[in-house]
């Protein structure tokens, strides 16, 4: 049966090939799409192994997610695999090792609290009553805080005594602007208190502020690692957004000196080469971290663009290839498996809009009508692509109803404009 067939057609016959097709490359969830309502002992058989490959793929999913600490999300996958046909024996062991496993992280969890606080009493001599709190107490969220800055600083921030810890915690309530100002005098008595008031700033929309308070933070007591945030990324991010990318490169390239492993900083030296339009380096940047973090999908996209504003299209969608396989598998191997929609989007507009691999954009364009939540403009664009591929009349039509609404000057109108 040819591709054109194999794709698009509707017979049970047709149906039964793709599905063994998709059966061939483990896509097990798409085989039994394929085949409901196909009769007949060779769909029973298809049928019967992809719903079982995917009964034991989402119990391993399950425990895993189990002893990862996410219930819900173990939850999630022993009620798809129910759907598929799991046992009560299935299910039974796997919720075993979910209580199991809930039980060792409630001990860790307990262990670690009582070492912690015992720490920061032993730190703090037992006379500051921030310490003495009961273990349910709100304010010991500020103990973890403390606890997640480098070991040099945490008792300069402790230092900073209760007061700093409870214009802390308005930010972690939600109060960025009483933070901002609660915080401003210790900043003059500690510049270890800036960078609490530049997480402050920037939730409360104060960038000039925020910048301000991580470059001192960072020529005072040197930019670093607090929990999962470098200091050093965070102040190129808002100065970014303040149109001063120049000014961030040259501030993350003097950090990868001191720093030259850092992969965080290493990416967002790669952002800011492609903001200022150094595709070349941008290009040789993204290659080189991508050996270093092969499962960084927004690596992948972010290359892949790269190489299309350099016209390199063959090459941008190769990459978004690579990186589909390497960080997503392939597509409906698990019933919910994560897929890069973004991703998906920008290889399917490439294919579509030079017409090459119909049949590899027919099945990414099916994979988008699964798993995107909403339709988006760039879905519309996808479609009227499509028809326009297929010398549908309605393609014109189609792409007209996409300017419609759109201003005069934005820059979606060029791209119908060089489609159609």
């Amino acid at each position: 049966m040819g591709w054109l067939q194999r794709v698009f057609g509707r017979s049970d016959a047709a149906r039964i090939e793709r599905a063994q097709h998709f059966h061939a490359r483990g896509r097990y969830n798409d085989v039994r799409l394929e085949l409901d309502g196909v009769d007949g002992a060779e769909a029973a058989a298809l049928r019967d192994e992809a719903m079982g490959a995917l009964v034991e793929m989402n119990l391993e999913e399950s425990a895993a997610r189990f002893r990862a600490g996410d219930p819900s999300g173990a939850n999630e996958h022993i009620a798809l695999a129910k759907t598929f046909g799991a046992t009560a024996e299935q299910i039974r062991a796997t919720r075993r090792i979910g209580r199991e496993a809930s039980a060792a992280a409630k001990r860790a969890a307990q262990q670690a609290a009582a070492e912690r606080e015992a720490a920061l009493q032993k730190d703090m001599g037992g006379d500051d009553p921030l310490w003495r709190l009961p273990p349910d107490h709100p304010r010991l969220r500020y103990a973890v805080l403390v606890e997640s800055y480098p070991e040099a600083l945490r008792a300069r921030l402790v230092g900073l005594g209760g007061a700093f810890a409870e214009a802390a915690m308005l930010l972690e309530e939600g109060k960025p602007g009483e933070a901002w100002q609660a915080m401003s005098p210790f900043v003059e008595q500690d510049p270890v208190a800036r960078y609490e008031r530049a997480r402050a700033a920037m939730a409360a929309g104060q960038l000039p502020s925020a910048a301000s308070d991580l470059n001192q933070f960072g020529a005072s007591l040197g930019h670093q690692r607090i929990g999962n945030q470098h200091t050093a990324a965070m102040l190129a991010g808002v100065l970014g957004r303040l149109r001063r990318a120049d000014e961030a490169l040259v501030m993350i390239e003097a950090e990868l000196v001191k720093s030259p492993e850092e992969l965080e900083l290493q990416a967002v030296r790669v952002g800011l080469l492609e903001a200022l339009d150094r595709l070349e380096e941008a290009e040789a940047a993204a290659s080189g971290l991508l050996q270093k973090a092969p499962r960084q999908m927004g690596l992948y996209r972010q290359l892949a663009r790269i190489r299309e504003r350099r016209g390199e299209r063959a090459a941008a969608a190769q990459v978004l290839e690579w990186g589909l396989d390497t960080c997503c598998g392939s597509p409906g191997k698990c019933g919910n498996q994560p897929l890069d929609i973004q991703a998906v989007r920008a290889l399917a507009r490439l294919y579509l809009e030079d017409r090459i691999a119909p049949e590899r954009t027919a099945e990414l364009l099916e994979q988008i009508g699964r798993n995107a939540k909403e339709p988006t403009w760039e879905d519309g664009y996808l479609a009227a692509l499509a028809a326009r591929n297929n010398l549908d009349p309605r393609a014109e039509a189609m792409a007209q109803q996409l300017v419609a609404n759109l201003p005069e000057n934005d820059p979606r109108r060029r791209v119908i404009s060089e489609a159609f």
